[in-house]
């Protein structure tokens, strides 16, 4: 049996594009950011686009944030395009549904005030991308086995 399921857990870069089409249906798009697993030093992350033409989808993706955590559910899919003669492909996940975890903290301006945004879910821990030792304290713990050696033992 063929299954073509995507779900992607990560924090949104910046705000979603969400356009009308002529047929006057909605069309939103934006990216995903996603940590890698580590391995040695640095953080790796894949920016993966997304789309959808669900109406509730597209409403709930334009009231997102940048660094807002959020999960979206859908397929793989290969759009071609053609550009100046040539052809060219991409992949993209066409989401059919959402949710936000958490809303990061952003200061709105309205003209001469400004208005506090609500306070944000604090991050939660996210152990299955930390590896840790044994017998570490937990000051290395919390930075991670990768990163051991730069911390000095007290």
């Amino acid at each position: 049996m063929d299954r073509n399921e995507v779900i992607l857990v990560g924090r949104l870069p910046e705000v979603a594009r969400i356009r009308s089409l002529q047929s006057g249906s909605m069309f939103g798009s934006w990216r995903v950011i996603v940590r890698r697993r580590q391995r040695g030093r640095g953080t790796r992350v894949d920016t993966i686009p997304c789309v959808s033409f669900e109406p509730e989808v597209t409403r709930t993706v334009a009231e997102w944030l940048p660094d807002d955590m959020v999960e979206v559910v859908g397929s793989l899919r290969r759009r071609w395009w053609e550009s100046d003669g040539s052809k060219s492909s991409g992949y993209e996940v066409e989401v059919r549904s959402v949710r936000s975890f958490e809303h990061r903290a952003t200061t709105l301006s309205a003209g001469d005030e400004s208005i506090p945004a609500p306070v944000p879910i604090p991050p939660r821990p996210v152990r299955s991308l930390v590896r840790t030792e044994a017998g570490a304290t937990g000051e290395e713990r919390a930075l991670g086995a990768d990163r051991l050696r730069a911390v000095p033992r007290r």
